[in-house]
């Protein structure tokens, strides 16, 4: 008797890893870090929006700058969880898989509001 392999749910992603942010600010300075986090914090909604925007017209070359913007900047940031999704679209996108692209932007979106909360919330290096 063949079983079908069945591929284990993924754990979820961190959403915010604040180790990202104190390498960076090893790497280069507190100060840079925390501008860093703070533009990425300030430009999050503008990307997600973008990315609802051009996914939800279809428009695959511009929903492709987007998502690779914001998935660089949130590894960057340590947005584990933004940035997985972010590679989900991105393969769905090279896919073609315009139904697939929209699930995932709106899993975006309905993560947004989780990890502006984590922003918000993350411990500062002068705190």
């Amino acid at each position: 008797m063949v079983q079908n392999h069945r591929p284990q749910a993924e754990a979820p992603k961190a959403t915010l890893d604040g180790q990202h942010l104190r390498n960076l600010a090893e790497e280069c300075s507190t100060a840079a870090a925390e501008t860093f986090a703070d533009n990425y914090t300030a430009l999050l909604t503008h990307r997600v929006d973008r990315i609802i925007r051009s996914v939800g017209v279809g428009h695959r070359e511009m929903a492709m700058d987007a998502v690779l913007s914001l998935r660089t900047a949130s590894s960057m940031a340590g947005a584990q969880q933004m940035s997985h999704l972010c590679a989900q679209l991105e393969k769905a996108l090279v896919a073609a898989d315009l139904a697939a692209a929209a699930g995932v932007a709106r899993d975006i979106d309905l993560h947004l509001p989780e990890l502006q909360e984590a922003l918000a919330s993350r411990q500062r290096p002068d705190q």
